[in-house]
């Protein structure tokens, strides 16, 4: 996956932070272009932010964006618009709901539904951050894209060797974003998507012998958290079985706070030998 040419990092940051605002094309439509940057499909993160900032546009401001849910029908193609139809579900005093269908070319590529809630204030309970390397400790991990990146590596049970977690991945933008929500927002749904090969334990370290395309994606957000900040994603293989895998994820700012879930299930068939190890893998690596 080599870096776009041409394009220096906070450039890309730029493009990024452009290319996920999406623009009212009429009513309760919007349209984005993806960026050209990588392959001949759409990261399915881009998809998934797209579709959470046409809806926030929907809503008002004081509802917040808590659980995303969707299914990824068929890839989106870069550089070729794309049109985004937000239908109105409910609008309610303390939760509205927004369908948003993504389509380019004929027929929809996918379909999320977007849930917002206003704030409420009650007891509060949260998993705990793990202990995990902090990312000034640990070397850049290499990978291309506009966001600085630490691998702290798999986490196995010392009892029976199985995977605790399957990846620890500090992330954060490589340059300021400001102070709107609706970008961070929309960037960590982006970063949501970024579990390397978490989802299937026994082939961590092969690349380019599987699929690994996603079917499905689930994103909830329990508190505000900021894009530009370290995030701690901690992902779990739950299980790999019919040549299709369930991973789910926690993602922890850098002092613990628990400030968003995931899960996604993703077709993982087996397509050949691998050609490579990606670029932030090394043959030691674990």
């Amino acid at each position: 996956m080599p870096e776009p040419e041409g394009i220096d990092r906070l450039d890309q940051l730029e493009q990024l932070v452009e290319a996920i605002q999406t623009r009212p094309s009429g009513p309760g439509l919007f349209s984005a272009t993806p960026p050209d940057w990588w392959g001949p499909r759409v990261f399915g993160g881009m998809v998934v932010a797209q579709s959470l900032d046409a809806a926030l546009q929907t809503v008002d401001p004081t509802h917040r964006p808590h659980s995303l849910h969707g299914y990824f029908l068929r890839p989106l193609v870069p550089a070729v618009p794309c049109h985004l139809r937000v239908e109105h579900l409910r609008d309610g005093r303390s939760f509205a709901l927004r369908q948003v269908t993504v389509e380019q070319g004929q027929g929809p590529a996918a379909r999320f539904m977007c849930s917002f809630h206003v704030d409420e204030f009650g007891d509060e309970y949260q998993l705990p951050m793990q202990d995990v390397d902090e990312p000034d400790s640990l070397p850049p991990s290499g990978m291309p894209g506009p966001f600085d990146s630490r691998d702290a590596g798999p986490r196995r049970d010392p009892s029976d060797g199985a995977y605790l977690s399957t990846a620890r991945l500090w992330h954060r933008a490589c340059g300021p974003l400001g102070d709107d929500p609706r970008v961070h927002a929309c960037l960590l749904s982006y970063l949501s998507d970024m579990t390397r090969t978490s989802f299937r334990p026994l082939s961590l370290d092969v690349w380019g012998a599987h699929t690994d395309a996603s079917i499905d994606h689930t994103v909830w957000f329990h508190r505000p958290m900021r894009a530009d900040e370290w995030v701690l994603s901690d992902f779990q293989a739950v299980v790999n079985a019919g040549n299709r895998s369930v991973v789910r994820g926690t993602m922890y700012t850098r002092a613990g706070v628990l400030s968003m879930s995931m899960t996604q299930e993703l077709l993982i068939r087996r397509v050949g030998e691998p050609v490579e190890l990606p670029p932030w893998l090394t043959a030691g690596d674990p």
